[in-house]
């Protein structure tokens, strides 16, 4: 009986703590599994949880110290036992309170979280039951007994550490498998057209807009979202391609070198498209020279007969364009020479965005719902790749005008006398400024909230105060959100903005709250909503 209620108290603190754990685990998925990404988060967040997690362990252990040197010599082992509701009772409370806690990117349960979790449940209840037999067999059990269990909430991020550790090599192995099943699936459709594209910002808009101008003339099949890592792209490609599609569109992601060289190999593209080379994931790069031969990892990936594509909008590309040796494209504005599909006489509002769309003499006057000065750029970029692959003008031009804005990225909300611009997803340096120039052209109160840029690596602090001055002259009102905020102000006081119109804010919630109680017509921008990894 008392052996079965040590493990009965071992079996309820393990699946307690690994509950406790689920933030440690969160913060791994959205570092991609890195192990790197959560110290990185323990070091921006100046290691909040770990205080977090030393405080209910010390309220634990004090509280239930205290009761066992009270009732720890008591004849009943009912009455001896019930200070563990000290134990179970902080751990509950602080697992429900960080439940209630809003979370941007809440913890997706996959097969890997459940093993992850499963490991996790064991080494806690293996290591509960140690400390419960410990605190018994003592010479001081009388004044101890279970109290060392207490300890535990401190080392629930050491213990989920081990589990990944432990279960790393059965993930790299699986991860492996999918990978290898899905190149080989590539590989036998000898005929399918497959499209990589990279870039450190753009690859999302341009994945989309080429995929509905190659439908004018293919049967596409294209990664969903953001799914732009080997496992997400093998699971499209294990999962959906199928002897029907004609052309695959494969998004490809980087924060390290070696990753897009990665996913070449496993797509094994014979067109690539390199949409800009800017400062992004800059503080896990290192440099942003580094960034430009990562992404060059995509052209490096070409077979010799492969077309490699550029943005003639980005100095980073159009570098890149100079060194490629095989077959290359460059594409954009008609101010630079050697484009092969132009743009010209851009005008945005809030219809959208018109400009002209120029190749080999032809000119046709598009229009897209979508927003931003960097719209026709992605736009004749991929107008490029079409062209080459038999799409007419006329159909691309079509196919422009059905676009549907991305959630999140520059998508316009109408609700009355508000109007939201949505560019939450993913900020960088000239997304943030092509965003402000579209709030600049609307009308009534502009208003912007953004918690700045993140990843900068050195240069944030001076990347957040050059975006602060620029909010100046594009917005009336600015709420600064989080810890970058005094970068914010700072750069937007510096431009001559007056300080009565900054705010700096705890949460996004308050932000948002702020600028309700501005009245009349007003548009505001979301720009950049952080993950709970970058928060």
């Amino acid at each position: 009986m008392y052996y079965a209620l040590i493990c009965g108290f071992s079996v309820a603190s393990a699946v307690l703590l690994t509950v406790m754990g689920f933030k440690i685990m969160q913060i791994l998925q959205l570092s991609s599994y890195r192990v790197r990404g959560l110290f990185e988060w323990f070091k921006s967040t100046k290691a909040d949880y770990i205080v977090r997690y030393f405080s209910v362990a010390f309220f634990s252990v004090v509280c239930m110290l205290v009761y066992t040197g009270c009732f720890g010599a008591v004849k009943y082992a009912a009455i001896r036992y019930l200070g563990l509701l000290f134990y179970f009772l902080s751990i509950a409370v602080f697992v429900w309170v960080t439940a209630k806690q809003k979370k941007k990117t809440p913890l997706k349960i996959t097969r890997r979280i459940v093993r992850l979790s499963i490991l996790s449940a064991i080494l806690f209840c293996g290591a509960s039951f140690g400390l419960f037999m410990l605190g018994e067999r003592t010479f001081l059990k009388n004044n101890i007994r279970y109290s060392l269990v207490g300890l535990l909430p401190l080392f629930v991020p050491l213990i989920v550490l081990l589990a990944y550790y432990i279960v790393f090599p059965f993930e790299t192995l699986n991860n492996l498998h999918y990978e290898v099943k899905a190149r080989k699936k590539l590989a036998a459709r000898k005929e399918l057209i497959k499209i990589g594209i990279t870039g450190s910002y753009g690859k999302t808009t341009a994945k989309n807009i080429l995929a509905a101008m190659l439908e004018e003339k293919f049967r596409v099949l294209y990664s969903p979202a953001s799914y732009n890592t080997p496992l997400g792209i093998a699971r499209v490609v294990n999962n959906e391609l199928n002897d029907g599609h004609e052309v695959f569109i494969a998004e490809m992601g980087a924060r390290y070198k070696g990753d897009i060289a990665r996913l070449a190999k496993l797509v094994s593209p014979n067109i690539g498209i390199i949409t800009a080379v800017g400062r992004q994931h800059l503080a896990t790069f290192g440099s942003e020279e580094a960034i430009a031969s990562a992404k060059y990892e995509l052209v490096e990936g070409l077979p010799e007969n492969g077309v490699a594509f550029f943005s003639a909008d980005n100095e980073g590309t159009r570098r890149m364009f100079e060194r490629a040796s095989v077959e290359k494209v460059l594409a954009g504005s008609e101010e630079y020479g050697g484009v092969s599909v132009s743009y010209s006489n851009v005008e945005f509002g809030r219809f959208g965005t018109a400009f002209t769309l120029s190749y080999e003499g032809q000119n046709e006057r598009a229009v897209t719902k979508l927003l931003g000065r960097h719209i026709p750029s992605v736009i004749s970029l991929c107008a490029a790749v079409a062209i080459k692959l038999g799409v007419s003008l006329g159909k691309i031009v079509s196919a422009v005008e059905k676009l549907h804005p991305v959630e999140h990225r520059l998508q316009l909300i109408e609700n009355g006398d508000v109007t939201v611009i949505d560019d939450a997803y993913n900020s960088n340096t000239e997304g943030a400024k092509n965003a402000l120039e579209v709030l600049k052209a609307f009308e009534g109160t502009r208003i912007v909230i953004t918690p700045g840029l993140v990843e900068m690596g050195d240069g944030e602090e001076e990347a957040n105060k050059t975006l602060g001055g620029e909010v100046f002259g594009c917005a009336d009102y600015a709420f600064f959100v989080g810890s970058r905020a005094n970068s914010l102000k700072c750069g937007a006081m510096s431009a001559g903005m007056p300080e009565d119109k900054i705010a700096i804010c705890s949460s996004l919630d308050e932000a948002v709250k702020k600028s309700g109680e501005i009245a009349g017509k007003k548009t505001v921008l979301f720009e950049n909503d952080l993950p709970d990894n970058l928060s």
